[in-house]
């Protein structure tokens, strides 16, 4: 905090979500968001359709795995993404990532992709 003539000026950095000060005028700014950057989703939906067919897995959980990252895709390009939706169906995806029957060098690209991409959205 730094005292000038003019007022106090208050200097908060790394903070979202509250107003800080007894000023009775101010301007809060803020930026929402869902922790799904979209550019992350586009770039592990593109690897899942390339290298899914690699991974071994049923057909049925393939064909479900391809599915749910195309709906993820879907749902974070929209105008307004359901945060809700996108864990659900994230959620979901790494279930069939992780379930894939060998620990080959691809499902270990996709996981670190997954992880690095959207991972930390998912809250743990």
């Amino acid at each position: 905090m730094d005292d000038n003539e003019s007022g106090t000026t208050w200097n908060i950095t790394g903070s979202q979500g509250f107003i800080a000060g007894s000023q009775s005028n101010f301007t809060q700014n803020n930026n929402h968001s869902t922790g799904f950057r979209v550019e992350d989703v586009t770039t592990l939906v593109e690897m899942i359709r390339r290298n899914g067919d690699l991974l071994e897995l049923p057909d049925a959980q393939r064909e479900e795995l391809i599915q749910d990252a195309e709906v993820l895709e879907d749902e974070a390009t929209s105008s307004h993404p359901d945060e809700g939706r996108m864990r659900k169906i994230a959620r979901r995806i790494r279930e069939i990532l992780t379930s894939a029957p060998t620990d080959s060098m691809v499902q270990q690209m996709l996981l670190s992709a997954f992880n690095q991409g959207i991972g930390s959205a998912l809250g743990g």
